[in-house]
């Protein structure tokens, strides 16, 4: 498939219609120039072979080049699309193919062209984004949704709960290692899925002032980190990292820390707080909605063989 300026018009993929009504829902008018932006930009990764080397130099897959890792225009009969293979959690052992876009009415043809386009990587998924509950069936299982609120829109804030920096980056480190130890134990399922931030990130939002303690009367009860960052075409303040001391939870503590930020650390309060959140993670989801952010789209992988009954 030749890639020409008309590849790039995000109207033209039947497969980001959600997508664009999302984008008019938050951004108004300027929206579709933000997807069709995101866009142009995963069609560069079809020739950028720096992005190839992100895999390639860390990677050694039998039957697998270096240009392997590229994103991948392919047209068919059937349908077009835009797509690249991924390492969920960047374990080798878990390929699926990212579509980035795509033309196909019948998604069985999609999952016949991914299989075979891909096969070097033999990925059991590819990922597709829709709004919340339209990808749904016996081949289909939600990876991870996106949640999103304006800062203005959130729940208020409770005196009980508050914010402040850490004297010491250690002491949000020693939280974190502690909570996913436990949920290692607790729930292997949802821990193999969600990873800790490194010390590096840690200190480096520490140093920015974008790392929280989670104070009441009696105790640090968490940390939040809150960044500048992107979901795809979706630009806020992305929640990177927020625990609930293992001691501490069920609370509403990781709520009220969000409402705290809100009211009082966030600058521009038309600026949205967004995050993506796993399936499996039941509480966080619990904890946006009480915070007042709502589940916008979700990446949905889809079985590339059919799932039995």
């Amino acid at each position: 498939m030749r890639v020409t300026s008309s590849t790039l018009r995000s109207g033209e993929w039947p497969s980001l219609a959600d997508e664009l009504e999302l984008a008019d829902t938050l951004y108004g008018s300027r929206g579709p120039a933000l997807v069709a932006s995101w866009l142009e930009g995963e069609t560069v990764r079809i020739n950028d072979v720096e992005f190839a080397r992100l895999f390639s130099d860390h990677i050694e897959l039998p039957g697998v080049q270096a240009e392997d890792y590229l994103h991948r225009p392919i047209s068919t009969s059937s349908g077009n699309l835009l797509g690249g293979i991924r390492f969920y959690g960047r374990d080798v052992t878990r390929p699926f193919v990212e579509i980035i876009a795509h033309s196909f009415d019948d998604l069985s043809r999609l999952r016949d062209c991914v299989s075979q386009e891909w096969s070097m990587f033999a990925p059991p998924h590819l990922r597709l984004r829709a709004r919340p509950g339209r990808l749904t069936g016996a081949n289909f299982v939600l990876d991870e949704s996106v949640y999103v609120a304006r800062y203005r829109d959130m729940g208020p804030p409770a005196p009980s709960v508050w914010l402040e920096p850490f004297d010491r980056v250690g002491d949000a480190e020693a939280i974190m290692d502690a909570r996913y130890r436990a949920l290692a134990l607790d729930d292997p399922a949802l821990a193999r899925n969600v990873f800790p931030s490194t010390a590096a990130d840690l200190s480096g939002w520490h140093e920015s002032g974008q790392l929280r303690a989670i104070r009441t009367r009696d105790a640090v009860v968490g940390l939040l980190a809150v960044a500048p960052g992107e979901i795809g075409w979706i630009d806020g303040d992305e929640i990177n990292e927020e625990v609930i001391a293992v001691d501490h939870c069920g609370h509403g503590y990781a709520a009220l820390a969000q409402a705290a930020w809100a009211a009082d650390v966030a600058r521009d309060r038309s600026r949205f707080l967004i995050g993506t959140i796993d399936r499996l993670n039941t509480a966080s989801r619990r904890t946006a909605e009480a915070a007042g952010r709502r589940r916008v789209l979700d990446g949905v992988f889809v079985a590339l063989s059919d799932v039995s009954r």
